[in-house]
């Protein structure tokens, strides 16, 4: 029988957290490194009724040459920190206001695959008549070892585990709030042609959003430049922040002021985000050119100075 390696939870984590970032919904494969499983999709984002029930797949592949056998669990997530990582939450530890995992249902406890065989695997949401409308957010996970009844010990602790990440919006008051926490550069005087933006993006609502938009800069003499903001779609979860990066960096001759200016939009309706920072960029060849002027300014006025004290003969 083939076994996960507990070093690959780790490699799960930082591949779900990619996932995350990247917030596509297109079809894609999750894997372990070496042999094992392959899941699609790593994430997906339905629209559900309250009090509807719905049946979804999730494939895997078993691309090795042995025998594999996983079980089927749920757990919640939240945002962890502001970079798009997923933080998965503990049953006690669950917020049932953008809980998920207690509507997700399985027919079978556990899933054999045989040598390069192909499963779609089926499982269910049903969403309660009474479930609070917004975003409720969930992950289907396949672990090594079936469920233990330790109550100290749980599941995630002890094996390995591969899954999907599942953002469920549920119709009703949906609030799309958001603002700009912070818009700014690292610094506000650039040596180089190389500018680091930073985008903070607060969800104060009870759904997630995809902020889209760009950057448009313009200097003294009218040039203009315009960057991509999430250009990777990625989710702000309700109740948390994701910060955005992004770099300038042109290949031309640029100096004095420039500004720039944020625009996003966000939510079905499309609502704006804004804000406007300055920033200025003095070549160093600019700064080395003039330190040399000055000092051959003042050499030649200490020359004409001292001719002038030269006593005559």
């Amino acid at each position: 029988m083939w076994v996960f390696k507990n070093r690959w939870h780790k490699i799960f984590f930082g591949a779900l957290a990619l996932f995350l970032v990247a917030g596509t919904g297109k079809l894609a494969l999750a894997q372990f490194e070496g042999e094992g499983l392959t899941i699609s999709p790593p994430i997906s984002e339905f629209t559900i009724e309250a009090g509807q029930t719905v049946s979804k797949t999730i494939k895997l592949t078993n691309p090795t040459k042995n025998l594999v056998e996983v079980y089927p669990t749920t757990m919640d997530f939240k945002s962890k920190g502001e970079g798009g990582e997923p933080a998965f939450i503990q049953e006690e530890d669950q917020n049932t206001k953008f809980s998920l995992s207690k509507w997700i249902s399985f027919t079978q406890s556990k899933v054999a695959l045989t040598p390069e065989q192909v499963v779609e695997f089926t499982y269910k949401i049903s969403v309660p008549q009474d479930a609070e409308p917004g975003g409720h957010y969930g992950a289907v996970f396949f672990v090594s070892q079936p469920p233990k009844a330790e109550p100290d010990k749980t599941q995630v602790s002890v094996s390995s585990m591969i899954g999907s990440l599942l953002l469920v919006k549920v119709p009703g008051d949906i609030k799309e709030q958001a603002k700009v926490k912070e818009f700014g550069t690292d610094r506000r005087l650039y040596l180089f042609n190389k500018v680091k933006f930073l985008t903070r993006v607060e969800n104060t609502g009870n759904i997630h959003i995809k902020p889209k938009g760009e950057i448009s800069i313009k200097g003294l003499f009218g040039e203009k430049s315009t960057i991509t903001v999430n250009e990777q779609k990625g989710n702000v979860l309700p109740e948390s922040i994701r910060k955005f990066e992004n770099e300038w960096n042109k290949s031309a001759i640029l100096i004095g002021p420039y500004t720039a200016k944020l625009g996003l939009t966000y939510g079905e309706e499309g609502k704006q985000l804004a804000d406007e920072i300055t920033f200025w960029i003095i070549p160093w060849w600019f700064i080395v050119a003039i330190a040399v002027l000055v000092l051959l300014i003042i050499f030649l006025l200490w020359r004409r100075r001292r001719k002038r004290n030269r006593p005559v003969l």
